[in-house]
């Protein structure tokens, strides 16, 4: 299908009982549109004229992105029907404009710059995009803490997975846990605690840990050690993260 087909099947999606718009005319109503021109456009009798469709489009919260474009490292989620469910005949469908699918990849390819390689891509992670710490946050990244990681115990264990804004690379206020990595293009990825100190010519770095008795904090200089890069420095910054409660 084209684009314009596209949109029309989407329209169509969202029209019945217990979905976003019960019928044509309600529809037409919250999107602000004449209902004839809407059902002439569904009815495939007419199409609709630039203006109208990105009217349209606005209103149902759709953006457009180019694939010659950077993108962030989240995506749209589309929900397919399975072909059996649990949830009643009645139940609404979940709206797929609520939620993110948030790639999981190794430490080090998430703190990494750029997009997330497809090849680097070890699973995803549905997200509800309204959490108050998620809130209008796209550009994340899920990272799994590794099997023998005790660093960061008892806030975070091993197979614990956190959610890493990529966008907030900012170490102030002290004490935020981030995606951090060591000087060197070799250098290892860790989950830190991270505050920084002022010096006469550079900036220190200070990773530490939850478990500083078998972990102790290791300090780097910004300019002398990441050419004055904080992107090498910080991967991004945990805003949520996914714990077994049973070893709470």
């Amino acid at each position: 299908m084209g684009f314009t087909d596209d949109v029309r099947q989407a329209l169509l999606d969202r029209i019945g009982p217990g979905k976003r718009y019960p019928n044509n005319k309600r529809m037409a109503d919250e999107l602000g549109v004449d209902p004839s021109q809407l059902n002439r456009f569904l009815k495939r009798e007419r199409g609709l004229n630039s203006d109208s469709l990105g009217y349209i489009l606005d209103r149902v919260g759709v953006t457009l992105s180019f694939c010659d474009e950077p993108a962030d490292a989240a995506r749209q989620v589309c929900f397919r029907p399975p072909d059996r469910a649990r949830a009643g005949a009645a139940a609404p469908d979940p709206r797929a404009d609520d939620y993110l699918a948030v790639p999981l990849a190794a430490p080090a390819v998430a703190a990494s710059a750029g997009l997330v390689p497809e090849a680097g891509v070890e699973g995803w992670i549905l997200v509800w995009r309204h959490q108050e710490s998620i809130r209008f946050r796209t550009n994340l990244v899920a990272v799994e803490v590794g099997r023998a990681e005790q660093a960061m115990t008892p806030t975070l264990h091993p197979g614990d997975v956190v959610l890493v804004d990529r966008d907030d690379r900012d170490p102030s206020p002290a004490g935020k846990i981030m995606l951090v990595r060591e000087p060197g293009e070799d250098g290892a990825v860790h989950i830190r605690r991270v505050s920084t100190r002022r010096l006469d010519d550079d900036v220190e770095l200070i990773y530490y840990s939850d478990n500083s008795r078998e972990h102790p904090p290791v300090t780097f200089r910004l300019g002398r050690d990441y050419g004055g890069d904080i992107n090498g420095a910080i991967g991004g910054n945990v805003v949520w993260a996914w714990s077994d409660m049973t070893r709470k």
